[in-house]
Protein backbone atom coordinates (compact mmCIF):
# COMPACT_ATOMS: atom_id res chain seq x y z
CA UNK A 1 0.00 0.00 0.00
CA UNK A 2 1.58 3.31 -1.28
CA UNK A 3 2.30 6.16 1.50
CA UNK A 4 -0.63 8.60 1.06
CA UNK A 5 0.68 12.57 1.21
CA UNK A 6 -0.70 15.00 3.53
CA UNK A 7 -3.01 17.15 3.06
CA UNK A 8 -1.39 20.22 1.74
CA UNK A 9 -0.84 23.27 -1.49
CA UNK A 10 1.25 21.48 -3.69
CA UNK A 11 2.69 22.77 -6.89
CA UNK A 12 0.00 22.22 -9.64
CA UNK A 13 0.78 19.63 -11.57
CA UNK A 14 -0.72 21.58 -14.92
CA UNK A 15 0.65 24.58 -14.44
CA UNK A 16 3.67 25.24 -12.04
CA UNK A 17 3.33 29.22 -11.47
CA UNK A 18 0.37 28.23 -8.98
CA UNK A 19 -0.54 26.07 -6.30
CA UNK A 20 -3.41 23.49 -5.86
CA UNK A 21 -5.07 22.27 -2.64
CA UNK A 22 -4.53 18.46 -2.37
CA UNK A 23 -6.85 16.61 0.33
CA UNK A 24 -4.92 13.21 1.01
CA UNK A 25 -6.28 11.19 -1.67
CA UNK A 26 -7.66 13.78 -4.45
CA UNK A 27 -7.00 17.10 -6.27
CA UNK A 28 -9.00 20.33 -5.07
CA UNK A 29 -10.69 22.91 -7.45
CA UNK A 30 -8.97 25.21 -5.17
CA UNK A 31 -5.77 27.09 -6.26
CA UNK A 32 -3.60 29.88 -5.44
CA UNK A 33 -0.81 31.87 -7.16
CA UNK A 34 2.84 29.95 -6.14
CA UNK A 35 4.40 31.45 -2.94
CA UNK A 36 1.55 33.46 -2.05
CA UNK A 37 0.54 33.14 2.40
CA UNK A 38 -2.73 32.04 1.83
CA UNK A 39 -1.53 29.14 0.32
CA UNK A 40 -0.50 28.38 3.43
CA UNK A 41 -3.53 27.42 5.18
CA UNK A 42 -6.31 24.70 4.09
CA UNK A 43 -8.81 26.06 2.04
CA UNK A 44 -12.03 27.39 4.37
CA UNK A 45 -15.34 25.30 2.67
CA UNK A 46 -18.14 27.50 1.86
CA UNK A 47 -20.33 27.86 4.95
CA UNK A 48 -23.54 25.77 5.33
CA UNK A 49 -26.21 26.15 7.87
CA UNK A 50 -26.01 23.16 10.07
CA UNK A 51 -29.56 21.51 10.26
CA UNK A 52 -30.33 18.82 12.67
CA UNK A 53 -32.27 16.49 10.85
CA UNK A 54 -33.42 12.97 12.08
CA UNK A 55 -33.09 10.11 9.76
CA UNK A 56 -36.16 8.61 8.50
CA UNK A 57 -34.95 5.20 8.68
CA UNK A 58 -31.72 3.60 10.32
CA UNK A 59 -28.59 4.73 8.82
CA UNK A 60 -26.16 2.02 8.20
CA UNK A 61 -22.44 2.56 8.46
CA UNK A 62 -20.64 1.55 5.31
CA UNK A 63 -17.68 -0.47 6.22
CA UNK A 64 -14.34 1.17 5.58
CA UNK A 65 -12.60 -0.38 1.91
CA UNK A 66 -9.64 -1.58 1.97
CA UNK A 67 -8.62 -1.60 -2.22
CA UNK A 68 -5.42 0.07 -2.82
CA UNK A 69 -6.14 3.49 -3.46
CA UNK A 70 -3.94 5.33 -6.40
CA UNK A 71 -0.95 7.01 -5.51
CA UNK A 72 -0.49 10.19 -5.12
CA UNK A 73 0.57 12.53 -7.84
CA UNK A 74 4.40 12.81 -7.59
CA UNK A 75 5.21 16.19 -6.27
CA UNK A 76 8.28 18.14 -8.16
CA UNK A 77 9.52 20.40 -5.20
CA UNK A 78 10.35 24.41 -6.28
CA UNK A 79 13.84 25.28 -6.82
CA UNK A 80 15.56 26.60 -3.36
CA UNK A 81 17.45 29.50 -5.90
CA UNK A 82 16.62 30.76 -9.29
CA UNK A 83 19.18 28.68 -11.69
CA UNK A 84 22.49 30.81 -12.43
CA UNK A 85 22.62 32.28 -16.03
CA UNK A 86 25.61 32.90 -17.94
CA UNK A 87 27.20 36.38 -18.22
CA UNK A 88 26.97 37.91 -21.67
CA UNK A 89 28.10 40.87 -22.87
CA UNK A 90 30.82 43.41 -21.89
CA UNK A 91 32.37 42.75 -17.88
CA UNK A 92 33.14 46.55 -17.64
CA UNK A 93 30.89 48.84 -20.56
CA UNK A 94 32.88 52.33 -20.58
CA UNK A 95 35.91 51.54 -18.35
CA UNK A 96 39.28 53.32 -19.13
CA UNK A 97 41.86 50.51 -20.51
CA UNK A 98 44.75 53.29 -21.35
CA UNK A 99 47.45 52.62 -18.66
CA UNK A 100 50.58 53.54 -18.38
CA UNK A 101 52.23 50.29 -18.06
CA UNK A 102 51.03 49.37 -21.76
CA UNK A 103 52.94 51.73 -23.05
CA UNK A 104 55.90 51.07 -21.09
CA UNK A 105 55.51 47.83 -22.41
CA UNK A 106 55.46 48.85 -26.16
CA UNK A 107 58.61 51.22 -25.63
CA UNK A 108 60.44 48.20 -23.82
CA UNK A 109 59.73 45.96 -25.80
CA UNK A 110 60.55 47.73 -29.17
CA UNK A 111 63.72 49.17 -27.85
CA UNK A 112 65.85 46.50 -28.57
CA UNK A 113 65.08 46.66 -32.81
CA UNK A 114 66.90 50.30 -32.24
CA UNK A 115 70.16 49.03 -30.69
CA UNK A 116 71.29 48.68 -34.02
CA UNK A 117 72.52 52.12 -33.52
CA UNK A 118 74.10 51.60 -30.45
CA UNK A 119 77.03 49.19 -32.19
CA UNK A 120 80.12 50.26 -33.59
CA UNK A 121 79.70 49.89 -37.19
CA UNK A 122 82.86 51.68 -37.81
CA UNK A 123 84.95 49.36 -36.13
CA UNK A 124 83.25 46.59 -37.86
CA UNK A 125 84.10 47.85 -41.02
CA UNK A 126 87.47 48.92 -40.69
CA UNK A 127 88.10 45.23 -39.34
CA UNK A 128 86.27 44.12 -42.47
CA UNK A 129 88.48 45.80 -44.43
CA UNK A 130 91.61 44.65 -42.68
CA UNK A 131 90.48 41.26 -42.92
CA UNK A 132 89.44 41.77 -46.44
CA UNK A 133 93.63 41.86 -47.13
CA UNK A 134 96.56 39.92 -44.76
CA UNK A 135 94.71 39.11 -41.51
CA UNK A 136 96.70 39.89 -38.33
CA UNK A 137 96.62 39.64 -34.67
CA UNK A 138 95.32 43.24 -34.58
CA UNK A 139 92.28 42.68 -36.65
CA UNK A 140 91.35 39.27 -35.21
CA UNK A 141 91.70 41.05 -31.45
CA UNK A 142 89.36 43.90 -32.97
CA UNK A 143 87.13 41.66 -34.19
CA UNK A 144 86.80 40.05 -31.08
CA UNK A 145 85.92 43.08 -29.27
CA UNK A 146 83.57 43.85 -31.84
CA UNK A 147 81.56 40.91 -30.90
CA UNK A 148 81.93 41.70 -27.17
CA UNK A 149 80.20 44.59 -27.80
CA UNK A 150 77.56 43.13 -29.81
CA UNK A 151 77.10 40.14 -27.03
CA UNK A 152 76.57 43.39 -24.21
CA UNK A 153 74.22 45.10 -26.59
CA UNK A 154 72.28 41.65 -26.86
CA UNK A 155 72.09 41.06 -23.25
CA UNK A 156 70.66 45.13 -22.94
CA UNK A 157 68.03 43.79 -25.27
CA UNK A 158 67.16 41.02 -23.41
CA UNK A 159 66.84 43.32 -20.45
CA UNK A 160 64.21 45.88 -22.25
CA UNK A 161 62.45 42.48 -23.32
CA UNK A 162 62.15 41.62 -19.19
CA UNK A 163 60.79 45.40 -18.18
CA UNK A 164 58.36 44.64 -21.18
CA UNK A 165 56.97 41.64 -20.12
CA UNK A 166 57.12 43.22 -16.31
CA UNK A 167 54.94 45.77 -17.63
CA UNK A 168 52.55 43.68 -19.10
CA UNK A 169 51.50 42.08 -16.01
CA UNK A 170 51.69 45.62 -14.09
CA UNK A 171 48.77 46.64 -17.28
CA UNK A 172 46.66 43.08 -16.53
CA UNK A 173 46.48 43.88 -12.94
CA UNK A 174 45.49 47.12 -13.22
CA UNK A 175 43.00 46.40 -15.99
CA UNK A 176 41.49 44.08 -13.02
CA UNK A 177 41.43 46.68 -10.76
CA UNK A 178 38.99 49.00 -13.17
CA UNK A 179 36.67 46.06 -13.57
CA UNK A 180 37.50 44.10 -16.51
CA UNK A 181 36.59 41.13 -15.37
CA UNK A 182 39.30 38.58 -17.57
CA UNK A 183 41.85 40.88 -19.19
CA UNK A 184 44.33 39.18 -21.93
CA UNK A 185 46.45 37.40 -19.68
CA UNK A 186 50.07 38.84 -18.99
CA UNK A 187 51.86 35.79 -19.58
CA UNK A 188 51.37 36.02 -23.47
CA UNK A 189 53.78 39.15 -22.90
CA UNK A 190 56.38 36.26 -23.01
CA UNK A 191 56.18 35.97 -26.81
CA UNK A 192 58.21 39.17 -26.74
CA UNK A 193 61.44 37.09 -26.05
CA UNK A 194 60.37 34.54 -29.54
CA UNK A 195 58.54 37.54 -31.95
CA UNK A 196 57.18 40.58 -30.12
CA UNK A 197 55.27 42.29 -27.66
CA UNK A 198 52.87 42.66 -30.17
CA UNK A 199 51.46 39.20 -29.44
CA UNK A 200 50.34 40.28 -25.92
CA UNK A 201 48.98 43.99 -27.36
CA UNK A 202 46.80 42.14 -30.07
CA UNK A 203 45.47 39.63 -28.01
CA UNK A 204 44.48 42.73 -25.27
CA UNK A 205 42.82 44.64 -27.67
CA UNK A 206 40.63 41.85 -28.43
CA UNK A 207 39.59 40.91 -25.13
CA UNK A 208 39.19 44.53 -24.27
CA UNK A 209 37.24 45.49 -27.49
CA UNK A 210 34.90 42.73 -26.33
CA UNK A 211 34.87 43.56 -22.38
CA UNK A 212 34.69 47.14 -22.54
CA UNK A 213 33.77 48.37 -26.04
CA UNK A 214 37.30 50.67 -26.20
CA UNK A 215 41.08 49.27 -26.09
CA UNK A 216 41.92 50.39 -29.83
CA UNK A 217 44.26 52.83 -28.40
CA UNK A 218 47.64 51.24 -27.55
CA UNK A 219 47.23 48.92 -30.71
CA UNK A 220 48.31 51.54 -32.78
CA UNK A 221 50.69 53.05 -31.02
CA UNK A 222 52.50 50.08 -31.05
CA UNK A 223 51.64 49.60 -35.05
CA UNK A 224 53.13 52.97 -35.32
CA UNK A 225 56.32 52.84 -33.38
CA UNK A 226 57.04 48.86 -35.04
CA UNK A 227 56.14 50.55 -38.83
CA UNK A 228 58.44 53.68 -37.76
CA UNK A 229 61.26 51.54 -36.72
CA UNK A 230 60.99 49.45 -40.07
CA UNK A 231 61.27 52.26 -41.78
CA UNK A 232 64.13 53.62 -39.97
CA UNK A 233 66.23 50.31 -40.02
CA UNK A 234 65.35 50.00 -43.84
CA UNK A 235 66.92 53.24 -44.67
CA UNK A 236 69.85 52.88 -42.64
CA UNK A 237 70.63 49.43 -43.40
CA UNK A 238 70.65 50.92 -47.00
CA UNK A 239 73.07 53.26 -46.22
CA UNK A 240 75.40 50.89 -44.22
CA UNK A 241 75.70 48.78 -47.22
CA UNK A 242 76.71 50.82 -49.72
CA UNK A 243 79.49 52.24 -47.19
CA UNK A 244 80.93 48.63 -46.57
CA UNK A 245 80.77 48.71 -50.13
CA UNK A 246 82.89 51.69 -50.41
CA UNK A 247 85.30 50.84 -48.20
CA UNK A 248 86.16 47.19 -48.85
CA UNK A 249 89.11 47.46 -51.88
CA UNK A 250 87.99 45.37 -54.87
CA UNK A 251 90.84 42.91 -55.80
Amino acid sequence: MSPQVAPGWYPDPTDPSRVRWWDGSYWGQQTAPAGTPAASAAPVADAVPAVDVAPAYPVQTPAPSYAQQAPAPSVTPWPSAAPAVARTGPSAPGAATDTIWIYLAIIAGTLPMFTIFLMDWDGYLDVMVEMSGRPSADAGSAMVSWVGGILLITLLSYVFLGLSILFAWLDWRELRKRGVEKPFHWAFAFFALMVSIGVYVIGRTVVLKRETGKGLTALWVWIGVTVLGFVVITVWSITFTQQLIERIPVS
